[in-house]
């Protein structure tokens, strides 16, 4: 395996030897959950995602007839999705689907209800009716395969206090429940209009927010996870996380946090939780838990950092991710941290588990080890952890029949993962029969080792915006075809009204694009850089300030301290003051 310590990795000797060892126990996993009994409605989903319409047919219906609450819109979407439905799913449902597509839109009020309870059936095995008299019975069934369950009341980021406070409620009320000991919640789950840039008094209010509910947990023995997804929310959760379990009352409170391997920032993140939880036990407190999960909010990322002009947060392949993910668990597995921190190994590859396991086996540290999976997931391979490494501990989301498009976030991720052939989950139940998908999986997993190894592998952020730094020097220009030989905007000028007049103007010197709409929207300029050179002539956005790094924040923070006594401007504003009549005069005239 590979420790990152002040900038240098150093290989553990034993890793080939491990991961060979991983792969006979992933393949032991695989042969004896292959007779296992199969859920119809998962067979039936992983089914349908493998026809190429499968995904977006069946995002296509959760985003599209679940969420809305408009039937009209509902109903004009399942008109749209229903030429998509796959070939996989059986004849009569096939014609359901079309004939409910032909039919909603004249007749939504009955044909959108049914065709959203046929959508929660299919579904149905990866989420819990959070009803209080459904979720006793259901939770007791799940239970009777020896698995523990951490609970997680779905719901995205809220928009206003309301809905905040009555997401906490209802999490206050799963912690009170007697048949719940593990309960995971996120912050932007509980409060609304999260600022970064005022970081500390987020993190204030937050923790006022959330310890009453760490209180409560305290009080009646159940575990709290605290959960996070977006980037920005990696500084705020940890701070938030230690604030809390800092306050007395809680120093007995063993806590959990989640970390996201795809992100760069996983190992440091780790090693700062580490080294806090040291000083917590040597003072008498109790360990806390980390979760690592390899994160699945890439498609989120990535459209942030577009949208925004940043660096992605993540890292830039699956093999960095993966690897990322190796090194943190051989970060977390040794003795002098697992005395501080125990790790929850969260995920499906079972050649991770397996490694894993070894790991903690050969280090001696597997009772600080505890295997997470995802209910309604690959169950008979759940039951062969189980039964090697003594219980599974399950994710268990819940929500209400009639809050169910809260959940269509989390439905489209799970989706998505079984349906992309990078994801494990994808050859989830070809593993047994498919040699080749198996050789596909061992691969990947044996090049995750290696590259665990190497060096280059990113241990730091990939977001390094510093607005307190001196800016670098401009890159060099380019000139522009033509600025050389007079002005430039009256070179592009009458290169438009040439083609206007139908006159052949030089084809050959002629810049590509020219014309009257560029000639609209241009921004006209001598020189431009070769950034903006390939994109809108002679401009390029400058990247927002980002507000998740710690130097920006320092930065606005010196600037808003400096508002109050502030005199910029004064003398230009005195300047203009027009306050006689004779003044005006003269500014009219």
């Amino acid at each position: 395996m590979t420790t990152v310590q002040s900038g240098t990795v150093t290989p553990h000797d034993a890793a080939p030897d491990l991961a060979d060892q991983a792969v006979a126990l992933a393949q032991r996993w695989v042969t004896e959950s292959a007779d296992a009994p199969v859920n119809p409605a998962a067979e039936r989903l992983a089914g349908v995602l493998k026809d190429p319409n499968g995904l977006p047919f069946t995002i296509g219906f959760v985003d599209g007839v679940m969420r809305p609450e408009s039937l009209a819109a509902a109903a004009s979407n399942l008109q749209r999705v229903a030429p998509l439905v796959p070939d996989f799913l059986p004849w009569y449902l096939r014609a359901a689907v079309r004939t409910g597509g032909a039919v909603a839109p004249v007749l939504p009020a009955p044909v959108v209800p049914i065709a959203r309870r046929v959508l929660r059936e299919m579904v149905g095995h990866l989420v819990v009716d959070a009803r209080p008299d459904k979720l006793g019975p259901a939770l007791a069934t799940i239970r009777e395969s020896g698995a523990r369950l951490n609970l997680n009341l779905l719901g995205e980021a809220v928009l206003g206090e309301k809905e905040a406070r009555r997401r906490l409620d209802g999490i206050h009320d799963l912690v009170r429940r007697s048949d719940v000991d593990y309960v995971s919640v996120k912050v932007s789950a509980i409060a609304s209009h999260i600022s970064m840039w005022a970081f500390d008094e987020t993190v204030d209010a937050v923790v006022e927010r959330l310890l009453p509910l760490y209180l409560t947990a305290a009080s009646d023995g159940t575990f709290l996870n605290l959960d996070m997804e977006e980037y920005r929310d990696l500084d705020l959760t940890i701070a938030v996380f230690t604030r809390i379990l800092e306050d007395p009352r809680l120093t007995d409170l063993e806590a959990g946090i989640v970390l996201q391997a795809y992100l760069p920032d996983a190992l440091p993140a780790l090693r700062r939780l580490t080294a806090w939880a040291q000083e917590r036990v040597d003072a008498g407190g109790a360990r806390i838990k980390v979760r690592l999960v390899k994160g699945a909010n890439l498609a989120m990322e990535h459209v942030d950092a577009v949208m925004h002009g940043w660096e992605q947060a993540t890292h830039a392949s699956k093999l960095d991710s993966d690897a990322s993910y190796l090194r943190c668990l051989d970060e977390a597995l040794r003795p002098e941290h697992t005395r501080a921190v125990r790790l929850g190994v969260a995920g499906h590859n079972l050649f991770d588990i397996a490694y894993a396991w070894l790991l903690a086996g050969e280090r001696g540290v597997r009772e600080a080890i505890e295997f997470e999976m995802l209910l309604g997931m690959a169950q008979g391979q759940v039951d062969a952890v189980a039964r090697e490494v003594g219980h599974v501990l399950l994710y268990v989301p819940v929500v209400r029949p009639d809050e169910f498009d809260v959940a269509i976030s989390y439905l489209v991720r799970r989706l998505e993962e079984n349906a992309s052939s990078d994801n494990f989950l994808s050859a989830v139940f070809e593993l047994g029969t498919d040699e080749a998908m198996f050789a596909r999986e061992r691969d990947r997993f044996l090049a995750s080792v290696a590259r665990a190894h190497d060096p280059s592998l990113p241990a730091e952020p990939n977001r390094r915006q510093d607005r307190t730094a001196v800016p670098e020097a401009a890159a060099p220009a380019l000139t522009r075809p033509g600025a050389e030989d007079g002005d430039l905007t009256q070179a592009v000028l009458s290169i438009a009204r040439a083609a206007a007049r139908g006159e052949d103007e030089d084809d050959a010197d002629e810049p590509a694009g020219f014309g009257d709409d560029w000639v609209e929207t241009a921004v006209f300029s001598a020189r431009e850089s070769g950034a903006a050179a390939s994109s809108a002539v002679g401009f390029a956005n400058a990247p927002d300030s980002d507000p998740a790094l710690p130097a920006n924040r320092a930065w606005s923070a010196r600037i808003l301290a400096r508002v109050e006594t502030s005199a910029a401007g004064e003398e230009t504003i005195a300047a203009a003051r027009v306050d006689s009549e004779e003044s005006l005069e003269e500014v009219v005239q």
